[in-house]
């Protein structure tokens, strides 16, 4: 899981108030059922240190959403008065303890999140056809972007030939001439849109001839991350259910896939006493000196020895006590739930996340990494 769209929260300066609220509408008493959790919420909030005006603004921020029938929640994060965070819960947040559903503190609480939400990999859906294509975009955060490709006008798209055309040869040439254009241009987007977004899987549907002439023109390293479905029509604007169906189906086994080579990866450099490490202490060293390239956290929420970690203003300035980060001259030390250090130490040293079943992978305490690169102090 790519973090960078959890980038900007810490840009702004704590604390932090963090709320997990069950807003399921599902009932006729619903808006009074959230109006009490939110106000037990605050109440914890007020109590753990939040100021007035935060505690307004996420008032105003809960006052100003739109209620949907059925089971979800939502996740809010504000800092000196203004939200600057905010997402929909798949789900009630019904299992958190009362410290992850209300927290203030000086950083944000995202790792429950992080876990609920799931990854959400980054991807390109392209509904196409010989005239253009219907392109959507959907980036880490969620956010879609729609574009419309149209070909170039003025030149045949059928290869049935009007009456009175002699030439039915060069008639069909000049169909698939304009199928080839076509198809460029939409490649061409397509491949604009995937590197912008980081994308790691494209769904090409529509017609199967000229998905074939989008693919071969695609970027060699965006080729492999390709899936196709004769699902979709442009004509329905990909909103086909099929095609919403092979999507979400194809971003799961993306996401499967990636738990596997992740698994696949730490085992192999563990095994070589290389490139891995796991355990609280070694991985938060490895975050201190910005190696991790992927971090491994248990998706069942396994605890470890450490429940609290120190940190320093910068992202990468965390430790398991603080006597380490006095002796590297930092200053402004506090101390923050460990997940909440892992989180923006992540979030600062641009690595990922992926969540691992347990059961799969031994990890003590529930967390491990593959690194950028090894030294002596990491072996083993």
């Amino acid at each position: 899981m790519k973090l960078g769209f959890l980038q900007g929260v810490y840009e702004h300066d704590g604390p932090f108030a963090t709320v997990y609220l069950d807003t399921s509408a599902d009932t006729e008493e619903a808006a009074q059922a959230i109006d009490l959790r939110w106000r037990s919420a605050r109440q914890q909030l007020a109590e753990r240190g939040a100021d007035e005006l935060t505690l307004q603004t996420l008032a105003g921020a809960l006052s100003d959403h739109q209620w949907r029938t059925g089971q979800r929640g939502r996740l809010l994060v504000a800092s000196q008065g203004r939200v600057v965070f905010s997402d929909e819960l798949p789900q009630p947040p019904t299992d958190f303890s009362d410290d992850e559903r209300a927290g203030f503190g000086a950083l944000p609480h995202l790792m429950p999140y992080l876990r609920m939400r799931g990854a959400r990999i980054p991807y390109v859906v392209a509904v196409v056809d010989h005239e253009g294509a219907d392109i959507t975009t959907v980036n880490a955060a969620r956010e879609s972007t729609d574009t419309e490709v149209h070909g170039s006008g003025g030149h045949p798209i059928r290869k049935t030939p009007s009456p009175g055309m002699s030439n039915e040869r060069g008639h069909q040439r000049a169909v698939e001439e304009h199928w080839a254009r076509n198809a460029a241009d939409v490649a061409a987007e397509i491949d604009d849109r995937a590197l912008s977004a980081g994308a790691e899987r494209i769904v090409l549907a529509g017609t199967e001839q000229q998905r074939g002439l989008v693919h071969e023109r695609l970027r060699k390293k965006l080729q492999d991350m390709v899936m196709t479905t004769g699902a979709g029509h442009r004509d329905r604007k990909a909103s086909d259910e099929v095609l919403q169906q092979e999507v979400s189906e194809s971003i799961r086994s993306a996401v499967e896939a990636r738990e596997a080579e992740t698994i696949q990866e730490f085992e192999r450099e563990r095994g070589e006493h290389d490139r891995a490490v796991h355990g609280w202490q070694s991985v938060v060293g490895a975050l201190q000196r910005g190696q991790v390239r992927t971090l491994l956290r248990a998706s069942s929420g396994v605890g470890g020895e450490f429940e609290t970690l120190r940190i320093g203003p910068a992202a990468n300035e965390v430790a398991v006590n603080g006597t380490e980060l006095e002796r590297m001259g930092v200053d402004g030390i506090t101390t923050v739930p460990a997940d909440a250090a892992v989180v923006r130490a992540l979030v600062g040293t641009d690595a990922e996340l992926v969540f691992v079943d347990p059961g799969k992978v031994e990890l003590d305490g529930g967390i491990g990494a593959v690194l950028r690169y090894s030294d002596v102090s990491t072996a083993g």
